[in-house]
């Protein structure tokens, strides 16, 4: 059940919901579900919730949510993460200057109907100059500004290249003003484990949280397959299809085991909390079953089985990255 979080310490519960699924971006979203979707969350022990202004109108319908919700759940119940510096699909549509932070942070403030912030990320930050995230009058500056007024409590980064990430938590950590947290997608997966090798070199750096977005690999895991749009090569994504269908003709589901799998790198590598996409009530529910499983049992037989069978299918592209930006979000073509 959820109750007031601890502000002077981030506490997230192991599993984060993942707002960027109201964006309707993965599927329709009927105007009942976020309310249900929230309330499950907080019935089932989740205290984050994470979002941004890219992810359509997700801070809005996020918000919103919240809000109808207060009187049950009020906002010392929860952390709340949205990010600053993306609002389109190209690179013409991102804007670190400290301007647009205060800007950015007052507006997502007022779609969700708060005061504070408690966690905001640079948000993509491979798509932008090592500068314009580090430097004078630039991102990272104006974050630690406000979390110098009371405004945000905690400043991180996100990002799809964990090398990139690193070189801003070391440059911050040898500037003396140190990450608090990262937030990394697609990077602790049955396809993608490079995350745990980056950890201790996080931690190393000062960053005092990590988390893990995207166990489902932006949807390559989950049973319908994943959307059109999904960077991953037609080779990967037959893959991904072969591995779906050994699970099934096994009795099982191929999201419910990727998220199972990441869940248990709390154990190998002291992850912080996995942020998974959540927009319908069913999801949350299966998200914790998979979580409740993950902590209260060893893999059954079939599942050993099933995943040996996966990661031999994933072998060939074993920690394979995406280009990140595309050349078409470089609008190269």
């Amino acid at each position: 059940m959820s109750k007031p979080v601890n502000q002077e310490k981030f506490e997230p519960f192991e599993v984060s919901f993942g707002a960027g699924a109201l964006s309707g971006a993965y599927d329709k979203i009927e105007d009942h579900m976020p309310i249900e979707a929230c309330r499950e969350a907080f019935l089932s022990g989740i205290n984050s919730f994470d979002t941004s202004p890219y992810y359509g109108n997700s801070e809005y319908i996020l918000g919103d949510a919240l809000f109808e919700l207060r009187n049950e759940f009020p906002r010392d119940h929860y952390y709340l993460a949205t990010k600053i510096g993306r609002y389109g699909y190209t690179v013409k549509d991102f804007d670190y200057s400290a301007k647009r932070v205060y800007e950015s942070v007052e507006e997502s403030m007022k779609r969700m109907h708060t005061d504070y912030l408690d966690v905001v990320y640079c948000h993509d930050v491979e798509f932008v100059d090592f500068q314009q995230v580090v430097g004078p009058n630039q991102a990272l500056e104006a974050l630690f500004s406000l979390k110098n007024q009371g405004k945000v409590k905690y400043v991180g980064c996100s990002g799809y290249p964990l090398e990139v990430l690193l070189n801003i938590a070391e440059h911050q950590y040898k500037k003396g003003q140190p990450l608090d947290i990262i937030l990394s997608y697609c990077h602790y997966t049955l396809q993608n484990t490079l995350l745990a090798d980056y950890a201790p070199k996080f931690r190393a750096a000062g960053v005092k949280y990590i988390m893990n977005a995207s166990p489902l690999s932006m949807a390559l895991l989950r049973d319908a397959g994943p959307p059109d749009w999904h960077p991953a090569h037609s080779e990967l994504r037959k893959a991904a299809k072969q591995a779906t269908k050994v699970a099934v003709d096994n009795g099982l589901s191929i999201s419910t085991l990727a998220s199972r799998f990441a869940f248990q790198g709390r154990d190998v590598f002291q992850l912080d909390a996995t942020v998974i996409g959540l927009a319908r009530k069913s999801e949350v529910q299966e998200a914790i079953h998979a979580w409740k499983e993950a902590k209260e049992r060893e893999n059954s037989q079939t599942e050993t089985k099933v995943y040996e069978e996966i990661h031999t299918i994933f072998k060939p592209f074993k920690n394979y990255t995406w280009k990140s930006p595309t050349d078409k979000e470089l609008c190269l073509k």
